[in-house]
């Protein structure tokens, strides 16, 4: 079951104060035979945190509600280089890949209002999963992710996500991206050259708020979430850093901070020099 943590709460009400909450998504793809690590950073919008959908009065798919997660949401198309660089893979199996393919960075900057050359930057790293459409089938892969996202989430109050509608949650994501984006995802393939055509996917018009079961769009469109497994806030107005890692986590042991903060719940804190 997920569980309260002391960086959330800060987290949130920083991130509310942008009018368009996005953050930097940096990946690092292993080497191929031959060949080097590329590092990628794409500019990625917040979806929220997953079970935690931000209300859309334009958005008629109603999401869950009353429940809560540590996952950071984003949405993408299964098509993109992005979804090959996290190792092509849908699910937690993605963890078994034998790289780094799944390990990334999001970080967020939140100016001043008196100056927008400081204010405070949140680092979120972890592992990442694109999440299969449809987490109701049979498929080992896919109950394993269920019973993973089941345990990740919790409910509002007490109890875990074993009643979470998970087909509801993809449908409203969906449901929450502008009508042009919505669209986009039955365009050609992201990021080929127009030169070499449309591969019979001619360009279309927006897909309104009535047109939700577009077959095409849904069948690219995919929810990716973030385990975070360290957490560092800097804020450079106050001058202070600090960091947040699971108790008992790979990240405590790496950079030997197990003596050293407080525990706060499953994170333990530390402060650090800026």
């Amino acid at each position: 079951m997920a569980s309260a943590n002391p960086w959330k709460q800060a987290f949130n009400a920083h991130v509310q104060t942008l009018a368009c909450p996005t953050f930097a998504f940096a990946t690092a793809t292993a080497p191929q035979t031959g060949g080097i690590a590329a590092p990628h950073v794409r500019t990625l919008a917040f979806r929220g945190f997953y079970a935690e959908l931000p209300f859309n009065k334009y958005n008629p798919v109603s999401s869950n509600t009353g429940f809560k997660s540590d996952l950071i949401a984003f949405t993408t198309d299964k098509r993109t280089e992005k979804f090959r660089d996290l190792g092509g893979v849908e699910g937690v199996a993605a963890s078994s890949l034998p790289t780094i393919t799944n390990i990334v960075e999001a970080c967020f900057w939140v100016p001043s209002d008196q100056n927008p050359a400081v204010g405070k930057q949140w680092r979120i790293r972890g592992r990442c999963f694109v999440l299969p459409r449809d987490l109701d089938t049979e498929d080992k892969g896919v109950k394993e992710t269920k019973k993973w996202l089941i345990e990740k989430i919790s409910r509002n109050g007490g109890g875990d996500g074993s009643d979470f509608d998970f087909a509801k949650e993809y449908k409203a994501h969906f449901g929450n991206l502008s009508p042009v984006l919505r669209g986009s995802f039955r365009n050609p393939l992201p990021g080929t050259p127009k030169e070499l055509g449309d591969g019979g996917l001619a360009p279309k018009r927006p897909i309104g708020d009535d047109q939700l079961d577009e077959a095409v769009a849904l069948s690219h469109f995919r929810v990716a979430v973030i385990e975070p497994t360290r957490i560092e806030y800097l804020d450079l107005e106050g001058r202070t850093k600090t960091a947040w890692v699971p108790v008992g986590g790979d990240a405590e042991k790496d950079e030997q901070l197990e003596n050293l903060g407080k525990v706060d719940g499953a994170w333990r804190e530390v402060e650090l020099w800026t």
